[in-house]
């Protein structure tokens, strides 16, 4: 019994960052889940609400890459020191790249191109 008591913070603690990071993944009042049948459309212009935008960075891509792009997790690029392209960091924001999960089944495609040129405001 002693040890129960004296680990039981821990496990709390544990159990409650874990439910923090799941509900964290998605919020399905803000983001529509939205099929890509066009790859071309990456080419197309398309306005998007900055608020929401910035709304949206900070709700999904913060927790990795930080609110103003630096990293805070390992294996995070550093998105103040990025180097890509516009096309490139939507390709990445759309298919995923290493542990970043693909955003094509769950952000539309202004969206994500919203994102990345909400990217260009850290650098």
């Amino acid at each position: 019994m002693k040890y129960r008591s004296k680990y039981l913070p821990f496990l709390f603690l544990g159990f409650l960052l874990s439910f923090i990071i799941l509900t964290s993944c998605e919020n399905p009042a803000v983001i529509d889940q939205v099929e890509i049948h066009n790859p071309s459309s990456l080419n197309e212009n398309s306005q998007t609400n900055t608020k929401e935008i910035e709304q949206i960075y900070r709700y999904k891509c913060s927790i990795c890459h930080g609110k103003q792009g630096v990293s805070v997790i390992k294996g995070a690029p550093d998105l103040v020191s990025s180097k890509l392209s516009f096309e490139e960091r939507v390709a990445i924001i759309l298919y995923g790249s290493g542990t970043m999960p693909p955003q094509k089944d769950v952000l539309d495609m202004p969206t994500i191109r919203g994102l990345a040129v909400f990217i260009d405001s850290f650098e």
